[in-house]
């Protein structure tokens, strides 16, 4: 349900800074401003110090400040005058995301988010083979070897250690006798207090190497006659332990984040992740876990699939859709100039800017947007959880949670936004 009623002290609150999503923030509020904060990480407290430290602001054409009225109005202009439309960024609450969708059927846009590499790189995997995840629940109580490819897990999911991997209680692995095995360029001596604490295993790799690495832990676990020192002899024996405790563990985890593998074909160390955890599942129990949901792109894309039957990367120009992860790429679609107007939301963060591009452009965006070069139209909207209350998917996808209001706010919603966009386009229409 949701929190509609705003309170000096507020409790339980979802933070929308991350994918954890973590539900249980404290937030001390004084006169609509924050005055405290508890149980939140760096990246919550960053997303809410640029909420409630930035001042209210109108909607803007080129740069000069108008009515909300006026803005809706030139934006209709703009989306009736488009042939191929792009909504891209796509940051913001399942409401925002609706509204979204039904304004895009009408234009006949093309879909994207601005995280689209790296959601892709995951889905592409699911839609060719399947794979077999879990979720962050089930990690927390059951694991008891967790296998971590990559480093910078740690930077984007602050409080995965204390929520997910060792928390204070679980209800069948206790949390002191789970192994943790990292995989990538970590150096041993070098690892973060809060890593050290848990005495993980290290076998260092460049991220390239993780699928070389996927591949040998498979021929061992197989049986198979490979060479496991191919990647070096102290890391082949390593490998050949490894191996061992993955056949032994009752619940291993394989996990990753997949905005990290920036590098072509990323997508087939995935793969062979994957494939991993299948093979595992033979003779005992293992499970995937991506890490992703930053900046909402769970959100967008569960509502994309739910409403439209397929994920993100879909156009809507023959009045049905058309998915299609590469063609259908937000920057290629700029790039080839194929589309002629760019709709960029943000609602979420003021860092995330449109793209440069000749094509006008239409922002709905966070209140604490500045702009070196103005878009055609900013509309600054109201922040999720912060100035209107709605729902987020966390990123192991299967948990909507609800997001509160935390204080009185003029600005209107994304879905407001949108829905009156959509309203004056049929106007226009003559319907």
């Amino acid at each position: 349900m949701w929190n509609t009623r705003i309170e000096t002290v507020m409790s339980e609150v979802t933070c929308p800074g991350c994918g954890l999503s973590c539900d249980d923030l404290r937030l001390e509020m004084d006169n609509g401003q924050l005055k405290s904060l508890e149980n939140g990480c760096a990246l919550a407290r960053s997303h809410y110090s640029s909420a409630f430290d930035t001042a209210s602001k109108g909607a803007e054409i080129k740069g000069k400040g108008v009515s909300l009225e006026a803005a809706l109005d030139y934006g209709a202009e703009l989306l009736s005058s488009a042939h191929n439309p792009l909504f891209a960024g796509l940051a913001t609450d399942v409401n925002g995301m609706r509204a979204t969708l039904e304004l895009a059927d009408r234009c006949g846009a093309s879909l994207d988010h601005m995280n689209g590499d790296a959601l892709f790189r995951n889905i592409r995997v699911m839609q060719d083979s399947g794979w077999f995840t879990t979720t962050f629940t089930e990690a927390r109580n059951r694991a008891d070897l967790i296998v971590l490819g990559g480093k910078q897990w740690i930077d984007r999911f602050p409080r995965l250690i204390e929520r997910i991997l060792h928390p204070a209680e679980s209800l069948f692995s206790p949390p002191d006798d789970r192994q943790f095995v990292l995989l990538g360029p970590w150096d041993a001596a070098a690892l973060p207090d809060e890593l050290q604490r848990l005495s993980p295993q290290v076998i260092p790799m460049q991220l390239e190497q993780l699928s070389d690495t996927a591949s040998l832990l498979r021929g061992l676990i197989a049986g198979r006659p490979v060479n496991a020192r191919s990647l070096g002899n102290s890391v082949g024996s390593q490998l050949e332990e490894l191996a061992g405790q993955l056949k032994a563990a009752r619940y291993s985890v394989v996990s990753w984040s997949a905005a990290e593998l920036d590098f072509p074909h990323a997508e087939l160390t995935i793969q062979n992740l994957v494939d991993l955890v299948k093979d595992l599942n033979r003779t005992t129990r293992s499970a995937a876990l991506p890490l992703a949901g930053t900046l909402a792109d769970t959100t967008s894309n569960q509502v994309c699939t739910w409403q439209l039957g397929y994920p993100l990367r879909t156009g809507l120009q023959r009045g049905y859709p058309e998915h299609d992860p590469i063609l259908n790429r937000y920057q290629d679609l700029l790039k080839r100039q194929e589309a002629d107007l760019l709709l960029w939301l943000s609602s979420l963060s003021p860092q995330a800017h449109p793209p440069a591009t000749d094509a006008p452009t239409i922002v709905l965006g966070h209140p604490g947007m500045a702009f070196d070069n103005a878009p055609d139209l900013y509309i600054p909207t109201g922040i999720p959880g912060v100035d209107h209350p709605g729902h987020w998917y966390r990123g192991d996808s299967v948990c909507p949670l609800p997001l509160g209001q935390l204080r009185e706010s003029a600005l209107p919603a994304v879905s407001q936004v949108m829905t009156a966009l959509n309203d004056k386009l049929q106007h226009f229409a003559g319907l």
